[in-house]
């Protein structure tokens, strides 16, 4: 029942108000209202002159929480009334409470303007209570009197109302770190999907671009040609490639290899590596493209950037193959102490102008990001009359985040 009411602060306020009243009625009824036990007041009232200001006290104290500075600003103008007339001990109690409201409910202004009134009320009490009496335990009650049912309050307020504010603190911080928490973890799953969809990019797209070059050249040599069981022994071979890859892509995203990381670039190097850079260069030539391989990759690369540089070659010789079919291409791998270098190239057919930035397709893109994920770079640009992708892959890979703009899901083509 209260916890419905304290939600609501005005019925909060008036329930605190009745029983404020209903305190100062039995404190009445007990004969225990006036200040110590005598009314000691210059003007000659009835008894129950105390109520009339006990009620007025009550009425202001309804504000206590909707305008605390205006509560006590009224319910200091009673007290000073009471003080010259009744001289009542529940009307100090109800300004207890008011002082206590305003430190916990008002600004910090107000809050501030109340200190000032305390001390000037303090002052003054002394000051009187000295020139009218002179004894240093008259200046002793009035000081403990105004500790207990001024001073007190207020403290305990200004406690409650900073504890308030450092738990509101701590609730906008827990907000603010499961939001980030919360991005986070989106910004890993849209990365995961990124991952996932260059993978299948290089995998099942490339694999039947390949099928499909391949098939395109059978077709064009006609069943009894030669070339045909050459293309079509290529084509299962490409077959049974993309099967084995789509079967460790399926292992690794199973759960069935417990490692991660290097694991499973271990993986994918069962498949693509460039120690298997022959079954590229076979797959390009039976569909109908010269292909030449000059220089020679480290014996011990990293996975990664082992992995990195066979996409590469893969998605540049299926660009190669498709635009400019039938042309002669050249692949040269290089290493220095510190880099790997990857370049192809092939003619430009006629008639074909390329992006100049080397971004103009998703396969591209993906070269690039490829080689940004192991701290590399890739390019793929005219020169001259020849298309050149050139990449430069550190053989010490330091992985940098790709930024969502420079990544691209859907697949292209690719070998």
């Amino acid at each position: 029942m209260w916890s419905r009411v304290a939600e609501r602060p005005r019925l909060r306020d008036v329930a605190v108000c009745l029983a404020f009243l209903a305190l100062g009625l039995v404190l009445y009824a007990a004969d225990l209202t006036v200040i110590g036990g005598n009314s000691g007041s210059p003007f000659d009232l009835p008894r129950w002159f105390a109520l009339v200001t006990l009620v007025t006290a009550c009425a202001v104290q309804s504000l206590r929480s909707t305008a605390p500075g205006l509560s006590f600003a009224l319910c200091l103008v009673v007290v000073g009334v009471d003080v010259a007339v009744a001289q009542s001990i529940s009307v100090w109690l109800v300004l207890s409470d008011v002082a206590y409201a305003v430190a916990l409910y008002a600004g910090r202004r107000t809050v501030h303007v109340m200190y000032a009134t305390v001390v000037a009320i303090t002052v003054l009490a002394v000051a009187s209570v000295i020139a009218v009496d002179g004894s240093w335990r008259s200046v002793l009650l009035i000081l403990l009197w105004l500790l207990a049912l001024v001073i007190s309050p207020i403290g305990y307020g200004r406690a409650i109302a900073e504890h308030r504010l450092a738990a509101q603190s701590e609730r906008e911080r827990s907000l603010a770190v499961a939001q980030l928490a919360a991005r986070d973890r989106a910004d890993a799953v849209a990365d995961e999907r990124r991952r996932l969809a260059r993978d299948l990019h290089d995998i099942v797209a490339g694999h039947l671009s390949g099928i499909a070059l391949q098939s395109a050249a059978a077709l064009r040599a006609g069943p009894g040609s030669p070339i045909t069981a050459e293309v079509l022994a290529s084509v299962r071979s490409n077959s049974v490639e993309a099967l084995g890859e789509m079967r460790t892509m399926i292992e690794v995203l199973g759960g069935t290899d417990t490692e991660t990381g290097t694991g499973n670039q271990e993986q994918s190097r069962r498949t693509a590596s460039l120690r298997r850079l022959d079954r590229l260069v076979t797959t390009a030539r039976t569909a109908g493209s010269p292909v030449t391989v000059s220089g020679e990759a480290p014996p011990e690369l990293p996975p990664s950037v082992d992995v990195c540089a066979y996409r590469i070659v893969a998605e540049a010789l299926t660009n190669a193959t498709r635009h400019a079919p039938a042309e002669p291409i050249s692949i040269r791998l290089g290493a220095t102490d510190t880099d790997l270098t990857v370049t192809v190239r092939n003619p430009l057919p006629a008639g074909h102008h390329p992006p100049g930035d080397g971004r103009g397709s998703h396969g591209l893109a993906n070269m690039a990001l490829r080689a940004e994920s192991v701290g590399g770079d890739c390019s793929g640009a005219p020169c001259g009359d020849h298309w050149v992708v050139d990449a430069s892959l550190p053989l010490r890979p330091e992985r940098a985040p790709a930024s969502p703009a420079q990544v691209v899901d859907a697949p292209g083509g690719s070998l």
